[in-house]
């Protein structure tokens, strides 16, 4: 009889063991799919230069500029799975988030311009 109960206690073990092991794998992997990558970095960045359209040529320098600001206030305000949340929400909403974490790199953009503009 107790050589039934040391099997059954060492196949809970067994189990137990297993069951930890996958979940720290489980756990490991998603909190690996909630860091920035610098893939994902230069993504944003591209993204931003993307979508600030033809000012991107006329204002290379204060864009790519304005963009890498862009892209490291974001990833250092926001982690990934609250990033992706936010996009999926409306224009409005995506604003009162991302607005007060750029903010600061927006302004300067704004300056860089209107300085680059009143020399040229």
């Amino acid at each position: 009889m107790s050589s039934q109960i040391q099997k059954i206690a060492i196949y809970a073990l067994s189990a137990l063991f297993v069951l930890w092991g996958v979940s720290r794998i489980i756990t490991g992997y998603l909190s690996n799919k909630n860091q920035w990558t610098a893939e994902d970095k230069e993504h944003l960045k591209k993204m931003c230069i993307d979508d600030v359209g033809g000012r991107a040529v006329r204002f290379a320098k204060e864009t790519e500029e304005y963009c890498s600001c862009f892209s490291e206030s974001i990833t250092n305000g926001f982690s990934k799975v609250e990033y992706q949340y936010i996009k999926a929400q409306n224009e409005k909403e995506q604003n009162e988030e991302f607005l007060p974490v750029i903010l600061e790199c927006y302004n300067d953009y704004q300056k860089a311009m209107f300085d680059k503009t009143t020399l040229d």
